[in-house]
């Protein structure tokens, strides 16, 4: 019998939604106050829970530093319960790293404090990842709270369960059926408190295994109640048979610890029978979510790996400049912001977040790229190009980098005096003074000619090589001068690298790109003809325009009942190729009248445009066909998608996750009865994906994404892979959805900027390279980069007594199946931290060496302390999607 009754004073803390942060942490001053005040002088008020994220003490400290005191006593004495996370991350669209780190911050500012609350606590986000037993598991959470995605086709219909990833992680989960809010600003006259509880207390009891029941008590940026205590002994005249105490999360999963016998649950949750999960908010404001993928790339898959090397070469490694930027990325982690269901000046303090994370990432990087470089020999040239890769094996491919020099002939020359050849693909004038101002201050305004060259060479694994720049006249043998038009083709006299011929592109047909493992033919639409010459398979209609109706809101799609959906078919395109050695690229620009917005498609007329420029992009020795895409929207309340077809339906799509894969069915059989049995909204198979989607099947091209991270399989027969540019939608929140029926979500609110009229652009790639997608994604995300040392620069810096060689390895990994996922320095200590996980099917084996051999490290848990083996060397085997943390 449910007989014992947990009510959790609380308060869940959106820092920003309809309101900005600003305006909230207003409110949390007062609220504060009054939450500290009622700890401090009523020992019968034993806890308050403050949203399970540290963001919210932060903001308050930002303004009230003077209570730091107050609230570590409070915590030290366990009344004031703070943390894991930093923010309530959102778990589906975010990548791995982030989730990670959201933790790791979040619980190294507990401990300024006291101890966090060891809850995997995510009450509001939109659907659960299947790597979240794991991801707990690896800070010692056993334990799991959130509200929405379940039901009962996924294996129990009670509020309490285990939850198991593939590695065999587990954690229990207390389920908030109700949500979060249901004890919110609860009555103290009887009959309404009857009224209210009689409405949650047979769900609550029809859904326990422990006969404890949950009644939070709270909501968003809701003040504590006072009268609390009167609406205890209310309730307990109510219910004279049942239990009704003040209570902490911790007491009712210690009540799940005592019984063994619940069920298991395992994979993903975003079914939305009973509460909205929202699957089409992964394309909302397609633009602010685009620019969080291409900066968690930078930073987990440049930034820290390039740091990395620069501490083991002797240079500090920054962990506060590292931080502020995971923290500026984790603000608009929360789900609502990243959901991008917010307010037009919320989504604008969002964009103003991420030009302020990837601001300080970039500088950083080429801070340390600086760093390094500064610190070489330069007796033999003052000018170096040197060349990075950052991932953990040799790679060989087209490098693209830039030289600014006032030389008028030069060469590429390797340490041991061997010659580059390289091709100059542009050139542009570069003012002196930017370069550095006193050169201007000493009367010289010679500019400076910055060139664009691309070559072919191997880079070590996990570090870099470096070429001399030298000035052609100090070099033996006649050189011809530097071309000074982009595209000439005209290269200094040197020697080639011998690279078995892999590096080199012959000149195809007009409008095609071509090299050893695609041609690739632009139609006269503009859409794409590919051949994959490895199989010698052809795919045809690849990256078709399909505009559709969209009368959603900010958190769904959903089609105007008398949809009009138009492709780019007909359309006629401009087409311009460049075929250069080293790469061959096309100009695409495809024009489509569309209808202004619903009315117009509803009277179809066309009296809008959408123009889509491609920039195509096909390198020498790359199985990957890169493709950026701006679009100049001029129409609303329209949905724009590229079709990649020729996809082999075996009934799923596969994609990544956070840190391995997943199968989805391309058709969810709840379509069949969710009218009937009344859900909350359309389980449409719309998903979200973070680098890498395809079909299930060995035929057909995969698409790789640097920005948009949201597909469905769509097509008569579901072969068609449609992957979502944008979303044009002009409310917040908006009732009755043809998709969603019933009330609003969040409110009623018009967002103009949401129909993101005007230019933006994205990033997305093409393979048909299907062996380790996993593998081929994160080198499209993983590129090359170069820095160009000269003797000028602006920012002055004394020499370091670092002493660097022109090549260097930090490590390699040579089984080549798992995947880096993270190279960076331990929070605490002088070791390093090398993370990856098995996202190819199969058990994997790792092995990681450094210039002395086999590496020797500890596999540790994901909160970077905890061994779980010392003194590993050799292969290890890692479990499909498992994770696995390496320290040395």
């Amino acid at each position: 019998m449910a007989d014992k009754v947990h009510v959790v004073p609380h308060f869940h803390w959106d820092r920003e939604w309809y309101f900005t942060a600003e305006e909230s942490k207003i409110l949390l001053v007062n609220d504060m106050e009054e939450v500290l005040t009622m700890l401090e002088t009523r020992e019968d008020y034993p806890y308050f829970v403050l949203d399970g994220q540290t963001s919210v003490l932060e903001d308050y400290f930002s303004v009230s530093p003077e209570n730091r005191e107050r609230v570590r006593e409070l915590v030290q004495r366990g009344k004031l319960i703070i943390g894991p996370w930093y923010t309530q991350t959102d778990e589906m669209v975010v990548g791995g790293e982030s989730i990670v780190r959201n933790l790791l911050y979040g619980m190294k500012d507990c401990r300024e404090f006291g101890s966090p609350m060891m809850i995997g606590y995510l009450p509001d986000s939109f659907g659960q990842s299947a790597r979240m037993p794991q991801i707990l598991r690896g800070f010692n959470i056993e334990n799991s709270m959130f509200w929405r995605g379940t039901s009962e086709r996924m294996g129990t219909d009670k509020t309490e369960f285990f939850w198991e990833d593939d590695d065999g992680s587990r954690v229990a989960v207390q389920l908030l059926p109700l949500g979060y809010a249901i004890g919110k600003y609860l009555p103290v006259e009887k009959e309404a408190l009857r009224k209210r509880m009689e409405k949650y207390m047979p769900v609550l009891e029809r859904g326990t295994a422990t006969g404890h029941l949950l009644v939070p008590n709270g909501h968003d940026q809701m003040p504590l109640q006072n009268d609390i205590f009167q609406v205890m002994e209310t309730m307990r005249e109510l219910y004279p048979d049942k239990q009704f105490f003040l209570s902490r999360y911790e007491d009712v999963f210690a009540a799940i610890g005592r019984q063994g016998n619940l069920d298991t649950l395992r994979g993903e949750f975003l079914d939305g029978r009973y509460m909205r999960v929202h699957r089409s908010i992964f394309s909302s404001r397609a633009d602010l979510k685009a620019a969080n993928t291409r900066i968690e790339n930078k930073v987990t898959n440049l930034l820290e790996p390039l740091a990395s090397i620069a501490y083991k070469l002797g240079f500090p490694y920054h962990h506060g400049l590292v931080e502020a930027i995971w923290k500026e990325l984790m603000k608009n982690h929360a789900h609502d912001s990243i959901g991008c269901c917010c307010s037009d000046k919320v989504h604008r303090a969002i964009a103003d977040r991420y030009f302020l994370a990837e601001e300080r990432a970039d500088r950083l990087i080429e801070f340390y790229m600086r760093k390094i470089v500064d610190a070489m020999d330069c007796s033999r040239a003052l000018d170096k190009l040197t060349v990075f890769n950052l991932l953990p094996y040799e790679r060989e491919g087209m490098i693209r980098g830039k030289i600014v020099t006032k030389m008028k002939r030069f060469a590429l020359e390797r340490a041991d005096g061997s010659r580059l050849k390289y091709e100059i693909t542009d050139r542009r004038i570069v003012d002196a003074g930017l370069i550095d101002r006193q050169i201007v201050h000493y009367g010289d305004y010679e500019p400076f000619v910055e060139y664009t060259l691309e070559f072919c060479d191997r880079i070590p694994a996990m570090g870099f090589t470096t070429y001399l720049v030298r000035e052609a006249e100090a070099l033996t043998g006649e050189s011809p001068a530097v071309s000074m038009a982009a595209g000439t083709g005209e290269n200094p006299a040197v020697e080639p690298a011998d690279l078995g011929g892999n590096c080199r592109l012959a000149s195809p047909t007009a409008n095609t790109l071509e090299n050893e493992y695609l041609s690739v033919t632009v139609e006269p639409n503009g859409s794409l003809t590919v051949l994959d010459k490895q199989k010698g398979q052809f795919y045809r209609d690849v990256l078709l325009l399909e505009d559709g109706s969209d009368d959603g809101d900010g958190y769904d799609y959903s089609p105007a009942a008398n949809d009009w959906v138009l492709t780019s078919k007909e359309e006629t395109a401009d087409i311009r190729c460049q075929h250069r050695t080293y790469s061959h690229k096309a100009r695409v620009r495809v024009s489509m009248a569309v209808p202004a917005g619903l009315e117009s498609r509803s009277e179809r007329r066309r009296d809008g445009r959408v123009d889509v420029e491609f920039e195509l992009e096909l390198k020498a020795g790359s199985p990957v066909l890169e493709v950026r895409v701006t679009v100049d929207n001029q129409a609303d309340s329209h949905r724009l998608r590229l079709l990649v077809p020729g996809q082999e339906n075996e009934g799923f799509s596969v994609s990544d996750n956070q840190f391995g894969r997943i199968r989805r069915p391309v058709r969810d059989e709840a379509m069949d009865v969710w009218e009937k049995e009344g859900w909350s909204e359309r389980p449409d198979s719309i998903y979200p994906f973070l680098s890498w989607v395809s079909g299930c099947g060995e035929r057909g091209l995969a698409v790789l994404t640097n920005s948009v991270r949201e597909y469905e399989m769509t097509g008569p027969d579901y072969g068609v892979l449609a992957v979502t540019l944008f979303r044009s939608v002009g409310v917040l929140g908006k009732e009755g959805l043809l998709r969603r029926p019933g009330r609003p979500s969040g409110i009623k609110m018009e967002t103009p900027d949401s129909q993101l009229r005007g230019r933006r652009t994205y990033e997305i790639a093409l393979t048909a390279c299907r062996d380790h997608l996993a593998r081929t994604a994160k080198e499209y995300v993983t590129p090359f980069i170069s820095y160009n040392k000269m003797p000028y620069n602006a920012m002055k810096l004394n020499p370091s007594e670092v002493k660097v060689p022109y090549a260097f390895s930090l490590l390699s990994e040579t089984e080549g199946r798992v995947v880096l996922s993270a190279l960076k320095k331990a929070e605490d200590g002088d070791k390093l931290i090398a993370r990856f996980y098995n996202g190819c099917g199969e058990k994997a084996p790792m092995r990681l060496k450094d210039g002395n051999g086999d590496l020797t490290v500890d596999v540790v848990k994901l909160n970077e302390t905890d061994v779980l083996s010392g003194h590993v060397t050799g292969d290890q085997w890692v479990g499909y999607n498992q994770i696995v943390t390496c320290k040395f």
